[in-house]
């Protein structure tokens, strides 16, 4: 029996059979250092832990509201206009199980068959499937010069544009796009009549005192062409909690709860009631985040500059560097220059081609400041 087209349309996800290979090397006795895994190391917080596990035991585990519990999400109007400076609603706010099925969700309430989706490159290795699924098409806007330019975006803008996707800071640069990009965005978004999909996993950990601000909050107070996404996981180490939320005007959160309520229905609620605990306490979680990364993003930083050249993340836990200069005879892309790495060094870094921008390697610098050291020099030695 033949699969669906739509199916065998996508790809898997590469960086996931990747992390299997580094699961049978340490099976087999080999210690592999992971700069692959886009996963804070920190545990998950106490009060975060407390707080889903009581309320598993109040009995917390019926059906629940499809777009989330009230209580949450008034917290997270209350996070969104105090960070934010805006005035959204609870009903301006839907919850699902993590940021990925959110934006899943949001292409396929948005797009149809013959619809286009800008994706700026290097892009989070799921955008481009996640758009293909929903029956449109990924038009990639490369550049050569920067992680993102608005002025090739602009010569990719046709009638059948329905959206662009944004990530920012960006996976896997750590780069963030500038507001006065974002202002310029907005008023192509209203003239060609687009919208743009502002995916903000890493809103809460940006480093040398910057500030987070989304397309909503600069240029578009009443959502009417923007979508904000924002996760649990990164911020609040709580990736295996699955839990994310959209923000948008009140006619696509219609839509979002409509294809929920088919979909998987309400997210877990005691996860949610760990959510509320993580809100009450976001500062200290972050504080505590941000620092530490910053410490790590510099050393990661030091250390890589001495034989290869590398942008100074803005935020997130990545490094990109470009590698064109690693290349030899017997190595000669990213993905060759990447598998060595593992089977030589036993560092597992994940290739650029990955991202949709070759020649480059991601390296994730979510681990300690020991294993940072040890897993650059194992890479610096054998090259």
């Amino acid at each position: 029996m033949k699969l669906s087209n739509r199916i065998n349309s996508v790809s898997a996800s590469q960086s996931v059979t990747l992390a299997q290979k580094v699961i049978e090397l340490r099976q087999s006795g080999k210690k592999v250092i992971g700069f692959n895994v886009g996963e804070p190391d920190f545990d998950t917080p106490p009060e975060v832990l407390a707080a889903t596990n009581h309320a598993l035991y109040q009995g917390e585990t019926r059906y629940g509201p499809i777009n989330g519990i009230e209580k949450l999400r008034a917290k997270l109007v209350h996070k969104i206009n105090r960070d934010q400076s805006l005035k959204v609603e609870p009903a301006q706010i839907s919850v699902a199980q993590g940021s990925k099925q959110v934006l899943y969700n949001i292409f396929q309430l948005l797009c149809q068959q013959g619809d286009e989706v800008i994706v700026p490159c290097p892009y989070w290795v799921s955008f481009p499937e996640m758009v293909k699924l929903s029956g449109a098409t990924p038009v990639f806007a490369y550049s050569k010069d920067s992680f993102f330019d608005l002025e090739k975006i602009k010569t990719l803008i046709t009638e059948k544009t329905k959206a662009i996707i944004i990530n920012s800071p960006n996976n896997p640069t750590g780069m963030m796009i500038s507001n006065q990009e974002i202002e310029e965005l907005i008023k192509l978004a209203r003239k060609h009549q687009f919208y743009i999909i502002s995916d903000e996993a890493y809103e809460g950990l940006l480093y040398d005192g910057r500030e987070f601000q989304s397309p909503a909050a600069l240029f578009d107070k009443n959502f009417d062409v923007s979508i904000s996404v924002q996760s649990f996981s990164k911020t609040f180490c709580m990736t295996g909690f699955r839990l994310g939320y959209i923000i948008a005007n009140k006619e696509i959160i219609q839509a979002f709860n409509k294809l929920q309520s088919h979909l998987s229905g309400n997210v877990t609620p005691f996860i949610q009631f760990g959510a509320m605990a993580a809100l009450d306490s976001e500062e200290k979680i972050k504080t505590n985040m941000r620092e530490i990364f910053q410490k790590r993003r510099d050393l990661a930083h030091q250390k890589l500059a001495t034989f290869v050249d590398c942008l100074l993340p803005h935020g997130a836990f990545y490094l990109f560097p470009k590698v064109t200069s690693l290349y030899s005879t017997s190595i000669k892309n990213d993905i060759e220059l990447a598998e060595y790495i593992l089977d030589k060094a036993h560092v597992a870094v994940l290739p650029g081609s990955f991202f949709g921008y070759p020649d480059h390697l991601r390296i994730c610098f979510s681990t300690s400041e020991e294993e940072i050291i040890q897993g650059l020099e194992q890479i610096r030695s054998v090259l």
